[in-house]
């Protein structure tokens, strides 16, 4: 390294050492002459110590920048003060213990989609939800929403206003329509809504998945409706026919292309690692 830099310095020194001599003016005192060349010896010297502090400085930007650049992302930057996650729960029969599972996707078209259209710049964070059991709440399509009172207002009056649930209602689709509280919301944190048998990273990240999955779920519904062809001026019989068409296609792209476009994308992004899967299941010995 040593003889590299001498090497390096001797190249730029040469020329100056040259020109010592071709550079003096006939009839030019020895003692001014040597004291011009004095300063232009020295400026290879200068030309390093500007290089070097250049590089050191190049060097303190470069890390300053990388350490910039390392901070963790503020994941939780949309926890803002009044902000909350609030639902609108749709809920409707299981006639002879079956689900009709198209319903969700005429909810989640034409009565959710376009409420994430209109509010979609005060909406932080949406997602759906969907079950149906032998219970209680039986059949329940629930929209999933990150965002403050006021917006939470807007929606739910926007709800309590569609035709288009109260056509579901009288037609017996849906038994009721609920809606949360807006005075009493105690879910103010992103992973508020997690299972809370996860950890605090994976409740408070897993919300951002999860909305990803129902934009994804949405757009293929939209996608679907259009390649069928939706049906002008139809009633409620068929919306639920066009949706149940819809439905069909949607589940034989689950069932046909899930395992690599989301199973194998998703393991991916985790590094391939293996993970742990809990079954349960009859085992005889």
């Amino acid at each position: 390294m040593v003889s590299r830099l001498t090497a390096f310095y001797k190249r730029l020194v040469e020329p100056v050492r040259l020109a010592y001599t071709s550079s003096m003016v006939i009839g030019q005192p020895l003692e001014e002459h040597e004291k011009k060349m004095k300063l232009k010896a020295y400026h290879p010297i200068l030309c390093l110590i500007v290089l070097a502090f250049s590089l050191l400085a190049g060097c303190a930007a470069t890390s300053q920048q990388f350490n910039d650049r390392s901070q963790p992302t503020d994941t939780l930057a949309h926890e803002r003060q009044g902000y909350g996650w609030y639902s609108v729960r749709f809920r409707m029969q299981r006639l002879d213990g079956r689900t009709r599972w198209e319903n969700d996707l005429l909810i989640a078209h034409q009565i959710a989609a376009p409420l994430l259209e209109a509010h979609r710049i005060e909406i932080d964070l949406w997602r759906f939800h969907r079950r149906s059991a032998e219970d209680d709440t039986g059949h329940q399509f629930r929209f999933m929403i990150f965002c403050s009172a006021r917006t939470a207002r807007a929606i739910y009056q926007a709800v309590d206003a569609d035709p288009m649930i109260l056509q579901l209602l009288r037609a017996g689709v849906l038994t009721e329509v609920v809606t949360d509280a807006l005075d009493q919301n105690h879910l103010q944190t992103v992973g508020a809504v997690s299972d809370p048998n996860w950890t605090p990273v994976m409740q408070d990240t897993w919300p951002y998945f999860i909305m990803g999955v129902s934009r994804m779920w949405l757009g293929m519904i939209d996608k679907y409706s259009q390649q069928v062809g939706f049906p002008e001026s139809a009633n409620i019989r068929q919306l639920l026919d066009h949706y149940q068409q819809v439905n069909v296609r949607v589940t034989q792209v689950w069932q046909h292309e899930s395992q690599h476009a989301l199973l194998h994308h998703l393991n991916a992004i985790f590094g391939y690692e293996a993970m742990i899967l809990r079954e349960q299941r009859w085992k005889t010995f």
